[in-house]
Parts: structure tokens; C-alpha cells; sequence
């Protein structure tokens, strides 16, 4: 992997806007509100990036193909050189991650949607790396899919082969995967483990090598309706410590049974209200946001998007954008309890890499 010097001072050196342009002008398709920090460059015979995707300084994207979608989070000095590259909505690689390594025909990586990749982490897609929706990647992890140095003519072992992690996989901190290596589905794997065989879906797996210890979710503790609503309460209780921490002094304002209110002063003091309610129907006027347990209906849904209300459909796994700015703390905070939330008005991702690893 080289480092494009002579780009980073020439084009990198640009403003964001004059950036976007100038890919937009090379043939690029680029959304609203993209912005690409400073020394930050991409190489790519075909680039697309959807809206309100963010680059951060000092980092460099170098692929025959790129796709990310809206609202991807690239941070600083993260180092990409494959030759195939695609990033779901809402997915965020986050600071000093490398992706690279030896290439071969296949070498691609796909990253679904709402997915995190913590610090540090390196990733070496020479054979395809698949990553869906929803998996967790934490910092100094590392994936690769070849093994080789010693002569394989002496008899010595190489390896080469994919790696799949599925749909809402949990990888803790310093976890290593060898190739020809797919972790099933909801599957959680202790921190440090070193995986050299396929998990089976909804495991607990650790160790060195790691070792199944749980299988068919036997682990996880099925919630009733009445602890999710108090988790749900307990997650928004937190909101509000924790933006009166910061300075937005913020607290749960009232509670009728099914309902509760959360008030934030918000930044320039503009106060704005949060609902939670476990029926799927507003009853308060003046919200900016609307959480529900249950199925928001699409006549309710249409109703609060007419008015600019964002809302949140924990049952459908679904939220708005809504107007308001703070709604992200919202969106944040959930996602710091694992409750993650597709975006309804998104169009559905369509990689540009074969998912098939």
C-alpha cells in the first residue's frame, strides 16, 4: 500500500466543496452535503457517495470501485487500497483503520448497513470480505484472508479463503479471524479470541482458538413487554443525565402511564420535547421527537413527517430523520445500548461487491 503524498498535497490540499466538484467533474456521483476533509483523497474509476457522507482529515481511498451510501462516517488517517470497495448506510470506520494487503481478482470488501468498525482495526480483503448490517467491530481486530510466508514447496501451510461476518455479529476489542472463517448470525465473541473455524449463528464463542460455549441463543434473556418499556425509559432517564452533563440541561418532565415526556434545552436554548409511548399514537402537541414500542402506523408516520417530527418505530426497527437537529443525540444514545434504526426514506442499499463470500 503507498501512500498518495503528491495527491494529498495537491488535491487534498483543497477545500471540501472544490473536492467534491472537482470528482463530480472526473465522473464521480456525489450526494448533498458530502464533505471531504483536508488532505483527504479518493481514487476510483467509479465513485459513488451517497448523501451527507462524511471523510475526515489525513485519509486516502484508493479502489477500481467505490460505493458508500448516506450518511457513511469515514474518520481521520484511515488508509482503504483494495480494489473493490462498498459501505451501507449510516456505517461508520473509525480512526487509524486500514484496509489493504496483498490483491488478487477477488479482493473486495462489503460493509452493510449501521455498521461500526472501532479504532485501529486492520482489515486485508485479498480474498472477499463480507460484513452485513448491524455487526460490530471493535478497535485492534483484525481480519485476515490469506496466511502465507514459508515456502509452500517445503511443505509449509498457506491459507487462503473469505471471511463472512453476518447480520448483527459482535466483535469486542482485539479479536483475530484466520480466512475461510464465517460467523453466524447475532453471534457474540469474546474479546481477544482468535477464530480459525466458522461460528455457527446465535453463539456465544471465546478463546484461543475459540470455542463455542452457547449455541441457539440459549445465552441471550428474553425480555417482556413491561422490561423493554422500562429499558426503554431507563435508556432516556440516561439521555437526559447525560445532556445536562453537557452543559443541555434536559430531564424526564412528566409520566402518565403509558407515556412519558423527556424536555431538553437544547443548543442556542431552544428547547425540544421527547415522547416515548407504548401505543404507537402521539398524544402530546409540541414534540420534535416521537418514540414508540410499538408499530408506528404509515397514516401516523405520514402525519408526523408532515410536521416535521422525527420518529422512532422501535417494533419495525424503523426512524425518520425529522427536522430538529438534536435528534441525532436521540439516535446516538440508542445506539450506545445496541437498539439501531434503519432509516424509513432510504432506498435499499445495492452493493456494487458480490455479498457472497
Amino acid at each position: 500500500m503507498g501512500i498518495p503524498f503528491v495527491q494529498m498535497a495537491l488535491i487534498g490540499m483543497l477545500p471540501s466543496r472544490l473536492k467534491v466538484a472537482y470528482y463530480r467533474m472526473h465522473g464521480a456521483k456525489i450526494g448533498k452535503r458530502v464533505r471531504i476533509g483536508l488532505f483527504s483523497v479518493i481514487s476510483a474509476k467509479e465513485m459513488e457517495i451517497g448523501d451527507d457522507s462524511k471523510i475526515g482529515m489525513l485519509s486516502f481511498i484508493n479502489a477500481r470501485k467505490l460505493r458508500l451510501g448516506n450518511r457513511v462516517r469515514i474518520g481521520t488517517l484511515v488508509a482503504m487500497d483494495t480494489a473493490e470497495i462498498s459501505i451501507g448506510h449510516d456505517s461508520v470506520v473509525m480512526e487509524q483503520t486500514v484496509v489493504g494487503g496483498m490483491l488478487t481478482p477477488r479482493s473486495s470488501l462489503y460493509i452493510g448497513c449501521r455498521v461500526k468498525v472501532f479504532p485501529y482495526c486492520f482489515l486485508n480483503p485479498t480474498e472477499p470480505i463480507v460484513i452485513e448490517d448491524d455487526v460490530g467491530v471493535g478497535g485492534s481486530t483484525y481480519l485476515f484472508t490469506h496466511g502465507s510466508w514459508q515456502s509452500v514447496l517445503d511443505g509449509f501451510p498457506i491459507g487462503f479463503g473469505p471471511i463472512h461476518l453476518q447480520k448483527g455479529v459482535w466483535l469486542p476489542w482485539r479479536v483475530f479471524i484466520l480466512p475461510n472463517v464465517d460467523v453466524g448470525a447475532y453471534s457474540t465473541i469474546g474479546a481477544g479470541a482468535v477464530i480459525n473455524r466458522s461460528i455457527p449463528a446465535r453463539s456465544l464463542a471465546a478463546g484461543m482458538p475459540a470455542k463455542v460455549i452457547s449455541e441457539d441463543g440459549k445465552y441471550l434473556k428474553p425480555l417482556s413487554v413491561e422490561q423493554r418499556w422500562e429499558k426503554v425509559v431507563t435508556i432516556f432517564t440516561e439521555l437526559a443525565e447525560f445532556l445536562s452533563f453537557q452543559g443541555q440541561a434536559s430531564a424526564v418532565t412528566g409520566e402518565q402511564g403509558l407515556r412519558i415526556l423527556v424536555t431538553v434545552a437544547a443548543q442556542k436554548h431552544q428547547a425540544f420535547r421527547v415522547e416515548l409511548n407504548r401505543s404507537g399514537i402521539p398524544e402530546v402537541e409540541g414534540v420534535a421527537v416521537f418514540v414508540s414500542l410499538e408499530s408506528i402506523s404509515a397514516m401516523v408516520r405520514a402525519r408526523l413527517d408532515s410536521r416535521g417530527i422525527a420518529w422512532f418505530d422501535i417494533a419495525d426497527a424503523q426512524t425518520s430523520l425529522g427536522v430538529h437537529p438534536a435528534v441525532e443525540h436521540v439516535r446516538n444514545f440508542f445506539s450506545r445500548y445496541g437498539v439501531r434504526f434503519s432509516v424509513a426514506s432510504d432506498q435499499v442499499f445495492e452493493p456494487w461487491v458480490s455479498v457472497k463470500a
